[in-house]
């Protein structure tokens, strides 16, 4: 099943690849994929598969990681409605570099390699914007890399304000951010255990900056947390 550019708009999320896609571009995009369910746990593509597509997430959401020397995993990223994937490998030709999987019941919107080429190659403003989407990602990946070499507290609070910085949950109106995240993806996203982790979140908690309670992360004080992770103390 494929979808029209009008179904497929009102998918836009904003800070989103797709929001980033002129409409005409849509019109063009649209008809060339085709929609596929995942169930959760289901996985995309693995690290080191062939580059055969590329995919916009139409719902659900999607874990980006990889695996350390000593088989310990590590959550590059999160994506989800109007995020693009895979498309690292599609431009490249290259194998996969990390894995894809739905952490929930995820639709995308699948792209066959030839198709994107073709339509990069006539269309520049669509591939202007797939490549400040990629530009989006290597800045998170950066910000990421920096944050290993601070402790453990810190870490922690710069692994939450990529996830805000990154649209995983949107601001209610007093400012909180609700993030659908268990503890070990949380401790593998910030690169430490999670016992640690519980002795930081208890920290966060004392000082009314976050909480996490059934899988949920709520985070009250963005500028509390920025405050600690840029502290110097």
């Amino acid at each position: 099943m494929s979808l029209s550019a009008a179904e497929l708009a009102k998918l836009v999320r904003p800070g989103s690849w797709l929001a980033d896609v002129p409409r005409t571009c849509l019109e063009k995009l649209a008809p060339l994929g085709q929609v596929r369910s995942y169930s959760r746990g289901k996985t995309v593509f693995q690290k080191g598969d062939e580059g055969d597509f590329m995919a916009v997430v139409l719902s659900g959401r999607l874990k980006i990681s990889g695996f350390s020397v000593a088989g310990a995993e590590t959550v590059h990223n999160f994506l989800q409605a109007g995020d693009a994937v895979g498309e690292i490998a599609v431009l490249d030709g290259h194998p996969r570099l990390a894995n894809a999987v739905a952490i929930e019941a995820s639709e995308l919107l699948l792209f066959p390699r030839s198709a994107v080429a073709r339509l990069l190659s006539e269309d520049s403003e669509l591939a202007l914007s797939l490549l400040r989407s990629m530009c989006g990602k290597l800045r998170s990946a950066s910000d990421a890399l920096d944050s290993m070499t601070l402790d453990m507290g810190r870490r922690v609070a710069a692994a939450m304000l990529r996830l805000t910085e990154q649209k995983v949950a949107d601001a209610n109106e007093d400012g909180e951010y609700r993030i659908a995240i268990d503890q070990t993806t949380l401790a593998r996203y910030a690169g430490i255990t999670r016992s640690n982790l519980n002795r930081v979140l208890k920290r966060f908690e004392q000082a009314d900056a976050s909480t996490h309670e059934k899988g949920v992360l709520t985070i009250l004080d963005v500028d509390w947390l920025r405050d600690f992770a840029e502290s110097e103390d």
